[in-house]
C-alpha cells in the first residue's frame, strides 16, 4: 500500500498590528521587539510560543476544521529552523472508522482524525519573509492550523501577518522542472464589460478557450503568447480588461498533477506553483513522513531559496 506525499512551500511577511500591508517588518526587528528580554530570541521566544500552543492541549483552528498535537520537534537556533512532527488532521465533522468487514464505528465531531504531518518553520536573518514547508497527503493539508498558530503568536506581541495568511510559493528550480515535464492543456480568457454600460444591448462577458498549444513547449506562458494565439483565430481583446486561466498537466506512469492558475491581464507571466512530490525513501513503512529524512530533504529545497533570495 503506497500513497503519494507532497510538500507545500509557503512564505509569510509580518507587519505591526493595524498598519498597512505595505509596511513590512524585517524578521530581526520582529524578534527584537516581540522578545526584548529573551535570549536567544528565536528559540526562547518565538519557538516557545509555538510549542506552548501545541503542547497545552489539542490545538484547533478558529473555524474548527483542523486540529493538531505535537508528536516530535527539532530546533536549529543558529539557522532559525524549527522542525515539527504533528499528529493532526480534520475535525468539526462526524466521522467513522470502518473495518474490512464494512462495520463502522462513529466518532465525535470534536475528535481530530488524521495521520502524522511534517512541518518546518524558517525565519532567516536579515529577511522580510519567513518560510514554511508543510507536508500533505494529496489534498489533505494542515495549512489552516499554521495560519492560525502564526496569527495567535504574532497578535500576542502586537504584530500580524500581511494579507492575514501564509502564501504558497515555490523555487525557480521547481517551476522550471514542472514546465519541462508538463503540457499546457488549455487557456481560458474571460473579458467583462462594465455593468454601467448604456446604449444598445451588449453581452456582459465573453469567454474564449484556447486548446492544444503546439509551439509553447515547456516555457511559461505570457500575455504576448495569449494575444498571438487569439489573433490567429481572429480575436483581439484590445485594451479591454480580461482574466486568464491557464491549466497545465504533468503526467507520469503512476502520478498525474493538474495545476490551474488564474491571473489578471495586468500580470506579465503566469507562474505555476507545483506540488513537491516527496521521495519514497522519505516515507516510512506506515506511509508517514520519516522525520529525520524529511529534514534532510527540506534542507535541499532551502538551498534553492537561499540561492535566489541571497540569504
Amino acid at each position: 500500500m503506497s500513497h503519494n506525499l507532497f510538500l507545500g512551500m509557503y512564505t509569510f511577511a509580518i507587519k505591526q498590528f493595524n498598519t498597512s500591508n505595505s509596511d513590512k517588518v524585517e524578521v530581526n526587528q520582529f524578534l527584537s521587539e516581540a522578545y526584548p528580554n529573551k535570549e536567544p530570541k528565536f528559540s526562547k521566544g518565538f519557538v516557545q510560543d509555538i510549542i506552548n500552543l501545541l503542547e497545552e492541549k489539542a490545538f484547533k483552528n478558529t473555524r474548527n476544521t483542523h486540529g493538531a498535537t505535537l508528536a516530535d520537534k527539532s530546533l536549529n537556533n543558529e539557522s532559525r529552523i524549527l522542525d515539527l512532527l504533528i499528529d493532526g488532521g480534520l475535525t468539526g465533522i462526524k466521522q467513522f472508522i470502518i473495518d474490512e468487514s464494512g462495520n463502522s464505528e462513529p466518532l465525535s465531531d470534536s475528535d481530530i482524525i488524521g495521520p502524522k504531518f511534517y512541518c518546518r518553520i524558517w525565519l532567516p536573518a536579515k529577511s522580510y519573509n519567513g518560510y514554511l514547508f508543510i507536508q500533505k497527503y494529496g489534498s489533505l493539508s494542515i495549512k489552516p492550523i499554521f495560519d492560525d498558530i502564526l496569527k495567535k503568536v504574532l497578535k500576542r506581541h502586537n504584530f500580524n501577518l500581511i494579507n492575514s495568511s501564509i502564501q504558497p510559493t515555490t523555487t525557480k528550480a521547481r517551476m522550471k522542472k514542472f514546465y519541462k515535464y508538463s503540457t499546457l492543456r488549455d487557456v481560458i480568457v474571460v473579458s467583462n464589460q462594465s455593468s454601467n454600460s448604456t446604449g444598445p444591448a451588449k453581452a456582459s462577458s465573453a469567454v474564449l478557450r484556447l486548446n492544444n498549444f503546439q509551439s509553447i513547449g515547456n516555457k511559461q506562458i505570457d500575455r504576448a503568447t495569449i494575444n498571438a494565439a487569439m489573433q490567429e483565430h481572429g480575436f483581439s481583446m484590445g485594451n479591454r480588461h480580461y482574466q486568464i486561466k491557464a491549466t497545465y498537466e504533468n503526467k507520469s506512469e503512476d502520478f498525474k498533477e493538474e495545476r490551474t492558475v488564474i491571473l489578471d491581464s495586468s500580470d506579465e507571466t503566469i507562474n505555476v506553483i507545483p506540488n513537491i512530490r516527496i521521495p519514497k525513501d522519505c516515507i516510512d513503512k506506515d506511509n508517514y513522513p520519516d522525520f529525520q529524512k524529511m529534514k534532510a530533504f527540506v534542507d535541499q529545497e532551502m538551498l534553492q531559496v537561499k540561492l535566489v533570495a541571497k540569504l
